[in-house]
């Protein structure tokens, strides 16, 4: 469930706004040449939410041209908005190949976070990222992704503990602490016994093979104020649709609609335009290799 969002509470279906009228607003943010990222930022939010592609475009300018900047965290969750789930291809080519952000950046390295949940061995990627930012904002989320993968990806409960440990030690004062004690509290292990069965298997030549099953995990942080991180996973390659609702079943939002390979995902949710009360979040997978499986959680 998800709780707190703040503002009021929006349409399903927003009307799209015309892009110059927004521009015409503020004649510093024409073409989003705002005098501060904050400013660019702020347009960024009026693009999206009037469906308008134009802020993918400033958000790569941040990313490539101010990448020390704050807000590159926000920047970065917010262009992953700017993609819809018919585009994952191209926002993976992006975090891969086609970004240019400067080597060494804060930019540069959430980046790579970003991108190593899809690469093959997710763990290499974290770990090279967290040994060249040494207590900087890359390794912190690094090492909370590398955590959070190991735990619910791989089944290995010592390893992320070993993680969350790390995490701790150059990041004393980390945000991300309380989601991974709630995820290694001994509470939870009756929850997790079953997510975990079956992953981290040795095939007879020992070498280990990844299994993922269907499995949709609490969001966080929760309450959140406005943002939040919903984790899940997939067995097989599916047809996911990832839809919010109000306390009264209402559709307020569906952030994923379309065709996903197998994996762990996580996916922000936004709910800047919601007002305060209790949310619910389904995952609804039609597998594509196997017409008997179709998992609502």
């Amino acid at each position: 469930m998800l709780y707190n969002p703040r503002f009021l509470e929006g349409s399903d279906n927003p009307l799209k706004e015309d892009e110059d009228e927004l521009l015409s607003n503020n004649p510093k943010l024409s073409n989003g040449e705002g005098n501060t990222v904050k400013e660019k930022v702020r347009l960024i939010r009026q693009l999206i939410k009037a469906r308008i592609r134009k802020g993918r475009s400033i958000c790569i300018d941040i990313l490539e041209n101010n990448s020390d900047d704050e807000l590159i965290p926000v920047v970065l969750r917010l262009f992953r908005q700017t993609f819809g789930s018919d585009e994952i291809t191209d926002f993976k080519n992006y975090l891969k190949l086609g970004n240019n952000s400067r080597k060494g950046s804060i930019a540069r390295g959430l980046i790579q976070v970003q991108n190593a949940i899809y690469e093959d061995n997710p763990i290499v990627f974290l770990d090279s990222v967290a040994s060249e930012y040494t207590k900087k904002l890359p390794a912190e989320q690094a090492l909370y992704k590398k955590a959070v993968y190991q735990l619910m990806v791989q089944g290995d409960r010592k390893g992320a503990k070993i993680s969350r440990l790390k995490l701790e030690t150059d990041f004393p004062e980390s945000h991300l602490l309380a989601d991974l004690n709630l995820l290694l509290s001994d509470t939870m292990t009756a929850r997790n016994s079953t997510i975990n069965q079956g992953l981290g298997k040795a095939n007879s030549e020992g070498v280990v093979t990844v299994e993922y099953d269907y499995n949709l995990y609490n969001n966080y942080p929760n309450p959140f104020n406005p943002e939040t991180v919903i984790k899940f996973s997939l067995k097989e390659k599916s047809n996911v649709t990832l839809t919010v609702y109000n306390i009264e079943g209402q559709k307020v939002a569906e952030l994923i609609n379309g065709e996903m390979e197998k994996g762990f995902y996580e996916e922000s949710f936004d709910g800047a335009n919601l007002s305060s009360g209790v949310y619910i979040f389904r995952l609804n997978a039609q597998s594509l290799e196997n017409t008997l499986i179709t998992p609502r959680l």
